[in-house]
C-alpha cells in the first residue's frame, strides 16, 4: 500500500495544482483514413500510420475538399511553358500550386481555383501532386467517400512543357494530358493536429 501511494501521490499533486491553476492538459485529435477533418473534408493519409512521404515536423495528415472545386479546368491556358512544378511525392503538391501561380497567374486555372478555395475558413489548400490524387482515388474513391465523380482530376505535378499528370477516377487510369483540356479539380491540405 505504501508503494502504491508513493507512486500515486506525486500525480494528484500534479493534477490539483494543474486544476487550481487553471491549467488544462488538452488532447490532440487524431484522425483515421476516411474521417471527416477540421475543415469539413476527407481525411485521405495519416502520416501517423504510414511515414512514407509524411513531413513530422510540418504535417501528419492529407484532407480533402468535401467537394469539388471544378469539372471544367485547364491545367494552364494561353501559353504553355515548363513551371518546375515537377514533384510527384506526397507533400509535393504545395510547392507545385505555388509554382505554377508563379508562372501562369489566373492562368493556371486548376491550381488558382485550389489555392482560392476557403473550405473550413482555411487558406491552406492546394492542387495535389500526382502521388497525393493517387491516395484520393485509393483511400477515398474507391471506399465509396468523398463524393468523387467518375472523371478525370488533375494533379499539380507536370510531366513537361505541354502536359501534366491526372487520375481518371473512373477506373483508376494515370495518364498525361495537354494542359489546356479541361478535366476536374479537388483541393487538398496537408496539417500536424487541429
Amino acid at each position: 500500500m505504501k508503494r502504491y501511494l508513493k507512486a500515486i501521490v506525486p500525480v494528484l499533486i500534479i493534477v490539483a495544482v494543474a486544476a487550481v491553476s487553471g491549467w488544462s492538459i488538452e488532447e490532440k485529435k487524431t484522425y483515421r483514413i476516411g474521417d471527416k477533418g477540421p475543415a469539413g473534408g476527407w481525411i485521405f493519409f495519416d502520416g501517423g500510420i504510414d511515414t512514407k512521404g509524411a513531413d513530422p515536423k510540418r504535417w501528419r495528415y492529407l484532407e480533402a475538399a468535401p467537394i469539388d472545386q471544378s469539372t471544367d479546368a485547364s491545367w494552364s491556358e494561353g501559353s504553355t511553358r515548363k513551371t518546375g512544378a515537377t514533384g510527384i511525392e506526397l507533400g509535393n503538391g504545395a510547392a507545385n500550386t505555388s509554382k505554377i501561380l508563379q508562372v501562369h497567374g489566373s492562368n493556371g486555372q486548376a491550381a488558382k481555383v485550389c489555392s482560392e478555395y476557403r473550405g473550413g475558413g482555411k487558406t491552406d489548400w492546394y492542387l495535389p501532386s500526382k502521388k497525393e490524387l493517387g491516395l484520393l482515388y485509393t483511400n477515398l474513391k474507391k471506399k465509396g467517400l468523398g463524393g468523387f465523380s467518375d472523371k478525370e482530376y488533375w494533379s499539380s505535378s507536370e510531366s513537361d512543357e505541354w502536359y501534366a499528370w491526372y487520375h481518371r477516377f473512373e477506373d483508376g487510369g494515370v495518364d498525361n494530358n495537354t494542359k489546356s483540356n479541361r478535366l476536374s479539380v479537388r483541393a487538398v491540405r496537408a496539417f500536424r493536429e487541429e
